[in-house]
């Protein structure tokens, strides 16, 4: 207890010395890459609402507001699945982008405020109609309601099959529903959680308007203070693989898996083949690797140095009169994707070191212990990290594990995929390069045409297949031929941005 208090009186002191004197030198050389994207001509660029309904819609080839909306609900029920509502905490919240690209599942009212969200974003107006036990949206185009349920599965066409329902329709005429499959007038996969007609009937029977509320339990109607852009600084690389580790989820409970199994897929001659690989739907895992060697002459992008500067011996305390003799390193790291667990090591893993954790962009610090990072990083998008230091350091690594939706990622398919690589104002740092990775397995079926179950049986994998492109130009795109007469399996697609030899 006597040392920790003695540490933290330093620290204290160090920051106040920090804020209010210039003995100080700060080192900050910008060497990074904002917003890479990676992209094909056969997935959905999940990192905004827009792009998310203009290629939904594209890739559908849309023409009537029916069709528009049908292919924005199809685009979602392929996304997310069924599960609790995710919780964050405050001041972080759970939107629509969060949803998508990080958890990927939610309770009835947080997925149609996913599905709200996106009607919106087409320009469409929206409403909240409530059930007993169950929340939905009716979205309103060509001057009428219509009614489109992401979590139930399911939405019904007229009688004479010219609109998509509403509620009301419903209400006074169940045929609707009833008569549904066997006139072909449902969705494609109408209820395949296990729900039955009669319960819609009586939903809509027993419904009540809600409005156009901000909105529902822990799901905010937009976003707010993030966007699912990938920031990678010179040095490090993100990997995104489609299978979960054990425990690798950022929430806190029960491990968050679908529910209902595979019911979603197992029938789904669109969506089964692809999702089949992986089991039920569930959580997805990556490392964020960022590896430094401090040689003279780099530039560090995220990290700043005080009362120290880099000579051929690494990093090095600058002045040993100054700060007890201490140098000061500080790494700020935002993420797309929420952490799970945070190791940091030098080449001494001196436990002597200060280290110091801020969870809110340096506004408050926390006196930590190496070994109880994750504890403070867990589910947080934005880390900070200050570290004292006697003599040199050498090298510094951050190995990060984050969590992902595997539904939002741009998979590959059989034959020819068209891969694009860009970035926010699509320049590279000098002497830097991006080197893209895609690995998958490519799959064999003996009769696809006589299948009639996705459960991943029957399937020939062949070897593991990488796929890299060291890229110096943005944007680049080249092209990845996938074999097999089925949807390949994906491992993992990695970005990493490295130094290029003067």
């Amino acid at each position: 207890m006597h040392r920790l208090r003695t540490y933290f009186s330093v620290w204290t002191w160090s920051l106040l010395m920090i804020i209010h004197s210039d003995l100080f030198m700060c080192h900050q050389l910008r060497a990074d890459v904002k917003g890479v994207k990676i992209t094909t001509d056969q997935t959905i660029d999940s990192s905004s609402l827009e792009t998310i309904v203009q290629q939904a819609i594209q890739r559908a080839q849309a023409k009537t507001n029916d069709e528009k909306a049908i292919a924005i609900y199809e685009y979602l029920h392929n996304t997310i699945f069924h599960w609790a509502y995710p919780v964050e905490s405050a001041p972080q919240s759970v939107g629509p982008l969060k949803i998508i690209n990080v958890y990927g599942w939610g309770l009835c009212g947080g997925q149609h405020t996913v599905l709200k969200a996106l009607f919106e974003t087409a320009g469409w107006e929206c409403r909240y109609v409530g059930w007993p036990g169950h929340t939905t949206i009716e979205v309103k185009y060509d001057n009428r309601w219509h009614y489109f349920d992401v979590f139930l599965k399911c939405y019904y066409w007229s009688k004479d099959k010219t609109h998509i329902v509403s509620q009301e329709e419903i209400a006074k005429d169940p045929s609707i529903v009833l008569d549904a499959m066997k006139e072909n007038r449902a969705a494609r996969q109408n209820l395949c959680c296990g729900d039955a007609p009669q319960d819609v009937i009586q939903g809509c029977q027993h419904r009540h308007i809600e409005g156009n509320a901000k909105g529902w339990a822990s799901v905010t109607w937009r976003d707010q203070d993030y966007q699912p852009l990938v920031h990678l600084p010179l040095h490090s690389s993100l990997t995104l693989a489609w299978k979960g580790d054990p425990f690798g989820f950022a929430v806190s409970g029960k491990p968050p898996q679908h529910s209902c199994g595979i019911k979603d897929f197992i029938h789904d001659k669109v969506l089964g083949p692809r999702l089949e690989h992986y089991g039920p739907r569930n959580w997805s895992n990556g490392t964020f690797l960022y590896q430094v060697h401090f040689q003279p002459d780099q530039p560090f992008d995220y990290l700043e140095f005080q009362n120290a500067m880099v000579t051929q011996h690494g990093l090095t305390v600058q002045d040993p009169n100054k700060n007890n003799g201490k140098g000061v390193l500080i790494l700020q790291l935002p993420s797309a994707y929420p952490f799970v667990s945070v190791n940091i090591s030098t080449d001494s893993n001196r436990k002597d070191d200060v280290i110091a954790v801020s969870t809110n962009r340096g506004k408050s610090w926390q006196l930590c212990r190496w070994e109880d990072i994750s504890k403070l990083a867990k589910q947080k998008y934005h880390l900070s990290f200050k570290l004292e230091f006697q003599g040199n350091i050498q090298n510094l690594q951050l190995k990060a594990q984050v969590e992902h939706n595997r539904n939002a990622l741009p998979y590959l398919i059989p034959g020819k995929n068209k891969i694009t690589v860009s970035c926010n104002n699509n320049k590279l740092p000098d002497n830097s390069k991006l080197v893209v990775t895609y690995r998958y397995q490519e799959s064999n079926i003996a009769n696809p045409q006589k299948r009639s179950r996705w459960d991943g049986k029957g399937i020939q994998y062949g070897p593991i297949k990488t796929v890299s492109r060291e890229v110096n130009r943005l944007p680049y795109k080249f092209e990845i031929d996938v074999g097999g007469n089925a949807p390949p399996k994906m491992i993992d697609l990695t970005r990493e941005l490295k130094a290029v030899s003067k």
